[in-house]
């Protein structure tokens, strides 16, 4: 048994407030698919935004680090400065200013943190060879640092006793002997006991 929308777009005759309720019913249902069909073009724009920025923060990565390694370090300076690090700040900038402005500014953005992110690697880079080289030696990673130098030449340990000398066993078979308790002579009590 069909609903009254099926009826009557087969043809058939349809009470008016039949009607009415599945004109309502058909009007419900063709907003609910509008709605979802405007969310699902909202979220596959925003994705594709997504996209599209991650490819310009990667790409510009990827191309600043590549002119590091082409050109060397040092050709990347003006006057002992990285040309990377004011140029991705004044890219982040614009992008912020845009953003403020509402015009965008995520494509200025993405790029400023692709440079700012090869200059800051190239930085880490450094900053760990510099620990690196300042790393006392024999200093074992995750143990307590030790500053300073060790003095004198390394001896071995001899872990098992020599013979002769009485072993822990040995030991532990003898009596142990009680210790005199020292007396504190403040305390009445110890005071009376050894008088």
């Amino acid at each position: 048994m069909g609903t009254a929308l099926e009826s009557a777009m087969k043809g058939g005759k349809v009470p008016d407030n039949k009607a009415k309720g599945a004109l309502s019913q058909a009007v419900g249902k063709i907003a609910s698919l509008t709605r979802r069909a405007d969310k699902t073009k909202e979220a596959v724009a925003e994705t594709g935004a997504m996209v599209v920025h991650s490819a310009e923060t990667q790409g510009s990565l990827f191309l600043s680090s590549l002119a590091e390694g082409y050109f060397g370090p040092d050709k990347l300076k003006v006057g002992g400065v990285d040309l990377r690090a004011p140029a991705a700040l004044l890219a982040q900038g614009f992008g912020l200013y845009e953003a403020m402005s509402g015009k965008g500014g995520a494509h200025a953005l993405a790029l400023g943190n692709g440079i700012m992110g090869s200059w800051l690697a190239s930085v880490g880079v450094s900053a760990g060879r510099t620990l690196a080289q300042q790393k006392p030696q024999g200093a074992v990673p995750g143990g307590p640092v030790i500053r300073g130098e060790l003095a004198g030449p390394v001896r071995e340990v001899l872990l098992t006793p020599e013979p002769g000398v009485r072993g822990e066993e040995e030991a532990a078979s003898e009596p142990r002997r009680r210790m005199p308790a020292r007396v504190n002579p403040h305390n009445r009590f110890a005071r009376a006991r050894a008088a």
